[in-house]
C-alpha cells in the first residue's frame, strides 16, 4: 500500500512541476511582452497552451494540434525583428514539426500512445528549453545595457551634487 501512495505523490509532483514550469514560461512571456511592447508572443504561447488545455480542441488529433502551433509559429516568425530571434522562433517552428510528425507517425491513432521515443520522453524538457532560447533571443540586452548605464550616471550625477549624499 505504501508503494502505491509514493507512486502516487512522486507522478503528482512531477506533474506540479510540469505545470509550474509553463505557469514559469507564461510570466516570462508576460515580461517579455511589458518590456518591449508586443504582445504578440504572448498571444502565440497562450494560444499553442490553450489548443491542448481546452476541451473544445478534443477533435482534434494531437498532430493536428501540434501543425496549428507550427501556423501560429510561423506568423510570428514574421514579427521577428533581428536575426536571432527569428533563429530562436525557427528553433519553436522546428520543434512543432518535429512534434506533429512524432505523434503522427510513432502513436496509435495520431496522439501518442504506447509507442513512446526520445522526442516523447522529453517533450517538457526540450519544449522548455527552445521557449526559453527563444525568449533569451528577443531581449534587447543594448536598450537593457542603456538604460542601466543611464540610471547609473544620474545616481552619480545627484551623489555629487546633493549635500546628503556627500554627508554619506
Amino acid at each position: 500500500m505504501d508503494i502505491f501512495v509514493w507512486f502516487l505523490q512522486k507522478n503528482a509532483s512531477v506533474l506540479a512541476v510540469a505545470q509550474s514550469a509553463n505557469s514559469q514560461v507564461f510570466i516570462a512571456y508576460i515580461f517579455l511582452c511589458v518590456f518591449i511592447k508586443r504582445s504578440v508572443f504572448l498571444l502565440a504561447f497562450f494560444i499553442s497552451c490553450a489548443l491542448f488545455e481546452f476541451s473544445i480542441f478534443d477533435f482534434l488529433a494531437e498532430y493536428q494540434l501540434y501543425m496549428i502551433t507550427f501556423i501560429i509559429y510561423s506568423y510570428v516568425f514574421y514579427e521577428c525583428k533581428n536575426k536571432i530571434s527569428k533563429i530562436g522562433c525557427s528553433g519553436v517552428i522546428l520543434l512543432s514539426i518535429a512534434l506533429a510528425h512524432d505523434a503522427r507517425y510513432y502513436g496509435v491513432g495520431g496522439v501518442y500512445g504506447e509507442y513512446q521515443t526520445v522526442l516523447y520522453d522529453n517533450i517538457e524538457s526540450i519544449t522548455l528549453a527552445a521557449h526559453i532560447f527563444f525568449i533569451c533571443s528577443l531581449i534587447p540586452y543594448r536598450r537593457l545595457r542603456d538604460n542601466l548605464r543611464r540610471i547609473s550616471v544620474f545616481v552619480v550625477y545627484m551623489s555629487r551634487n546633493s549635500v546628503a549624499m556627500q554627508f554619506i
